[in-house]
């Protein structure tokens, strides 16, 4: 052993004391800050761990507890401890190799063109039949995990990749989620899929960690988490919950999947047990300085969270009807019609009575439609899918709570519900038959039975609720939209401060073609990315909407220019000036 690899691993020795705490945590810098020395290093280090089989057992660990890992409240938990372990290993082979996040959010506006697909970073878009990489550190790597084929991206917009979070969305989500589950789920069926699907390839599947790219996305990722934890540091460095996922209670003492050694509670906070820090890559910093900007225009307090939309991040149920999708506010409870509950009472008996069960199903139909009418969702435009989702989880109730009252074969007409909670019962409930082989209808005590079981019971909806399964994490703060709309316009020296912070050449913004300054919309993602990983298509499509709404309203302010818009004129422009 060398003398300098004896200090090396003497120094990482001193750095956790004997109580477990941290006394000097390593930092994890934005790769573009790396020197071209470090950067290579780091690239050398991460092709020797193709080589010694290291990067396919992280790929095969990750293929093995997919469906524990993802849609579930363990997803930011494991993860940091998944990166750390790509870490661990990077030092291994090279002593204390830097170790770097990507923070795509600058990239937003065009990712493609990015210096990040460059030869001289991470290399670029897959090429031929297979879509496999050939250019940059990556170029022609075989890998074995799941089958022996070649590292492949495939770009999901042809040679480019459609937009990205902007800075904005990241900022005003971690400003407004109060609870761990919050951000969890809000991070999960919003930004996170983005990168993965955008790259593709082998980023799209479960052993997407074939691809370093995977550990560039997923550092950012625990980076948005640590970001989050250090806005209350004496709090949310010890939370771990539940909040808005259909899981029973969790502890910080459960284990990590995968690491039997390991619990939740280990990896909560990384400045101590596994002993690192981010720095920031000045995209956060910048966005702040907008922020005041924007405020100072606005002429008031920097926006916060009303108690609504801060319940609604933290996952209390609703204490109105359910959130208007398209803009983010709960929307007022509608007033019930007069008729409706006749029109209730005779849906539930006509569902009864002898009514052969194809019948019973239409009524059930009726029956929900009208619930979910009053509880303010009529089932126009803005609110068919919270609609639609509703009525699902209304029949799924009921026939949950019916599963101990009686023959009935219901079942067979909602076989291709998906929610995980009915999947549990499926299987007991189209088993029920009368003894006689007739299949027999509802009767209007069993449908009350039903639905009062289905909703109250011990595993019924309303616990659901409770839980979050339906809540909305408002991206956007209560008052968030108000406020840009009272903005005049951004002063000319915030947005040469955004080009300070991020260390940019400047560019004369107004010579910049007008769609080009303009923050993009985010890409919707594929049904079944959602389905692949446990996901929630109705909620991240509320969460896209938000983010669409705000902006909206970032790009109707004279004079704004988002961060991600400053770093692609930056790399586009500066050299012609």
């Amino acid at each position: 052993m060398t003398k300098k690899l004896t200090v090396l691993l003497a120094a990482l020795a001193l750095a956790t004391s004997v109580s477990g705490q941290c006394s000097s945590p390593v930092s994890r810098p934005e790769i573009r800050s790396l020197s071209p020395q470090d950067r290579a290093r780091f690239f050398q280090a991460a092709s020797k761990l193709r080589e010694n089989g290291e990067l396919a057992r992280l790929s095969k660990m990750h293929v093995d507890n997919a469906d524990t890992i993802h849609g579930h409240p363990v997803f930011l938990a494991f993860h940091r401890l998944f990166a750390n372990d790509f870490a661990s290993a990077l030092n291994k082979v090279d002593p204390g190799v830097p170790v770097p996040y990507w923070d795509w959010s600058l990239d937003a506006t065009d990712p493609a063109s990015s210096p990040i697909f460059t030869d001289q970073y991470c290399g670029g878009n897959g090429a031929g039949p297979q879509n496999c990489v050939q250019s940059g550190p990556f170029a022609n790597w075989e890998m074995t995990v799941e089958t022996t084929h070649c590292l492949a991206r495939k770009f999901n917009q042809g040679d480019k990749i459609a937009p990205f979070w902007p800075p904005e969305a990241l900022l005003s989500m971690q400003q407004t989620c109060t609870q761990y589950g919050a951000l969890s789920s809000g991070i999960e069926n919003g930004c996170h899929g983005a990168v993965h699907l955008g790259i593709s390839g082998d980023m799209s599947t479960m052993f997407a960690p074939n691809d370093p790219f995977f550990f560039l996305h997923h550092l950012m990722i625990d980076k948005l988490w640590y970001d989050w934890q250090l806005m209350a540091p004496e709090s949310r460095f010890q939370l771990y919950d539940n909040v808005n996922y259909n899981d029973p209670p969790v502890s910080p003492e459960d284990t990590v999947p995968g690491y039997p050694n390991m619990r939740v509670k280990d990896v909560l906070d990384p400045r101590n047990g596994l002993c690192y820090v981010y720095v920031d890559s000045g995209s956060g910093a910048a966005t702040k300085r907008l922020m005041e900007e924007i405020n100072k225009q606005a002429g008031g307090a920097p926006p916060t969270p009303s108690p609504q939309a801060a319940a609604s991040a933290g996952g209390a149920p609703p204490t109105s009807a359910p959130a208007s999708p398209a803009g983010g506010a709960p929307a007022p409870a509608a007033a019930p019609p007069a008729s409706a509950p006749p029109s209730i009472a005779s849906a539930a008996s006509l569902a009864g009575n002898g009514i052969p069960s194809a019948d019973s199903a239409a009524q059930l139909n009726a029956l929900t439609t009208n619930v979910s009418v009053l509880s303010g969702n009529s089932g126009g435009a803005a609110s068919a899918a919270l609609h639609g989702q509703q009525m699902n989880f209304l029949q799924n109730a009921i026939l949950n709570g019916l599963s101990g009252n009686g023959a009935m074969d219901m079942a067979t007409a909602l076989m291709n519900r998906h929610h995980r909670f009915f999947r549990r019962r499926l299987a007991a409930l189209a088993r029920r038959g009368g003894d006689d082989g007739v299949v027999h209808g509802l009767n209007l005590d069993q449908i009350l039975t039903g639905l009062a079981g289905g909703l109250l019971g011990s595993d019924g909806l309303v616990g659901h609720l409770v839980n979050g399964l339906s809540n909305v994490v408002q991206v956007l703060p209560q008052g968030l939209t108000k406020t840009l709309q009272a903005v005049g316009s951004i002063a000319e020296n915030a947005v040469g401060d955004v080009f300070d912070i991020l260390n940019l050449p400047k560019v004369d913004l107004s010579k910049i073609p007008e769609e080009e300054r303009k923050i993009p919309y985010v890409a919707q993602l594929p049904d079944w990315w959602y389905a692949h990983n446990n996901l929630n298509a109705t909620y991240a499509m509320q969460l896209r909407q938000q983010v669409h709404d705000m902006i909206d309203g970032f790009n109707r302010i004279p004079g704004y220019v988002s961060p991600a818009v400053v770093y692609y004129a930056a790399n586009k422009y500066a050299a012609y000036e």
